[in-house]
């Protein structure tokens, strides 16, 4: 696929861009509307609801963390493959990472059922923190197998352009999320009210239902493994799944960088009681109507990317994200500016606490604020992950977490005795670092010259 002899015209790359970017961010939309009302079936259980599935969350959160780095090296692989006309490798690269991340995902299933505690005490849960979260993660786990797959076909979708079938996918285990969720957390239909235990059920319902449904797309007539029969998934070569890894494993830590940070920020939060933290959970929760949408920006850089360089077309990639980037700019504005006006609103809508709606006021306003730098170092770090460079964008999460935010907050919540809001600026501030560091990487590097062709 040679795209380098006639190049599209600004109006025709913004559409192309908008075809991605739209389906992308309905998902988002709606997976943010669905967090919100999920949040509120909860959010009048009491701290304790709120904290365990906060905690459930968390440690989810560090294994989607694997999943994802290596659904971002299939995207990679794939977009380049998609610009090289190489269906061939396209299929072996969806397959063999499918069948790998199942086998890999059994083996974290097996730890949050049979010892919870291990991953919660991480957190620094205990007492009746601990043993509501323990029976949560247990039913979570079982959803993990299913996330994987999830997440892994969705990413190779998206590297060959595809954002509306993840998006339907996406859609279905959202939408049935929901629907479980109410049916069981409140007790419709002849079901008991079961609560928390209610929202974990419906998350590892909804992910189970939604993988099958994502199989059958990429396997039937007209997909990426068309007529691929399930074992043949388990068939692996050294060759791509060296390329997947290799590409997505750096991904996949800057992901656990995330997540270990979060580890280190909730244990220092959780030093101001169980209501700042409870606070901080709604706020993440409100905090998604801004930063979701502009995540698909992101997507569309690493795939634009990856394809246009894939068919040796530079010229046309550093085209597709120049756009992108004004894009994310101007999502990033709207979305942070609803965080900075409208705070007591978004929050006030997932609890009645007053005390809670106040301390995650601050939150907000600090993230509306930190909105435009973290999502143009996320289109600039996509970018990089889309030329074969996924090691720069974990080095600039390594130095905006550990050397930034990290201290700023160990600082405050164990040394200085200052105030929470004081470990909140420091998530903001570290979001303006990871934008100088991602804009220097990418500078420098010039992957329009020398693109790393995985």
């Amino acid at each position: 696929m040679n795209e380098a002899v006639t190049q599209p015209s600004k109006a025709s790359i913004r559409i192309s861009i908008l075809k991605m970017i739209l389906p992308i961010l309905a998902s988002s939309v709606l997976e943010m509307f669905v967090g919100i009302i999920s949040m509120k079936l909860i959010g009048n259980l009491g701290f304790i609801a709120i904290g365990a599935m906060g905690l459930s969350t968390r440690v989810r959160g560090i294994i989607w963390a694997v999943y994802k780095g290596i659904a971002i090296g299939v995207q990679v692989v794939v977009a380049q493959a998609y610009g090289a006309g190489d269906q061939k490798r396209i299929s072996a690269a969806l397959s063999q990472t499918v069948g790998s991340i199942f086998i890999i995902s059994m083996a974290f299933l097996v730890t949050m059922i049979f010892t919870p505690h291990f991953w919660l005490t991480i957190f620094g849960a205990e007492g009746e923190l601990l043993a509501v979260s323990a029976d949560v993660l247990r039913v979570v786990g079982t959803g993990m197998p299913f996330l994987g797959i999830i997440l892994i076909i969705s990413g190779a979708l998206q590297g060959k352009g595809d954002a509306m079938t993840p998006m339907i996918i996406s859609g279905i285990m959202n939408i049935l999320n929901v629907i479980f969720g109410v049916v069981l957390v409140e007790g419709q239909l002849g079901f008991p009210k079961m609560g928390l235990m209610g929202a974990a059920i419906a998350l590892a319902l909804s992910q189970a239902v939604a993988a099958i449904i994502a199989l059958w797309f990429v396997i039937k007539k007209g997909g990426l493994v068309e007529g691929q029969p399930l074992l043949r998934f388990f068939k692996f070569t050294r060759d791509i799944l060296r390329s997947v890894f290799q590409t997505g494993i750096p991904s996949a830590l800057e992901s656990l960088f995330w997540q270990i940070s979060s580890i280190i920020l909730i244990r220092a939060i959780l030093t101001y009681g169980d209501s700042a933290y409870a606070a901080y959970q709604l706020g993440l929760q409100a905090e998604s109507i801004a930063y979701m949408p502009a995540a698909g920006f992101q997507v569309a850089a690493t795939a634009f990317v990856g394809r246009h360089l894939g068919a040796k077309n530079p010229d046309l990639a550093r085209l597709y994200l120049r756009e992108i980037l004004m894009g994310a700019i101007l999502i990033s504005i709207i979305g942070g500016g609803a965080l900075m006006l409208f705070p007591k609103g978004l929050l006030g809508f997932m609890t009645d606490d007053t005390s809670l709606i106040k301390l995650g006021t601050v939150y907000l306003i600090i993230c509306g604020v930190a909105q435009v730098p973290q999502n143009m170092a996320g289109v600039l770090g996509g970018a990089l992950r889309g030329a074969g460079y996924t090691k720069m964008p974990m080095y600039a999460a390594g130095v905006g977490l550990y050397l930034v935010r990290v201290p700023i907050a160990l600082l405050a919540a164990y040394v200085l005795d200052l105030s929470v809001n004081v470990v909140f600026f420091a998530i903001g501030f570290d979001m303006t670092v990871r934008l100088l560091l991602n804009s220097i990487l990418y500078f420098k590097t010039d992957i329009y010259k020398n693109p790393k062709l995985v």
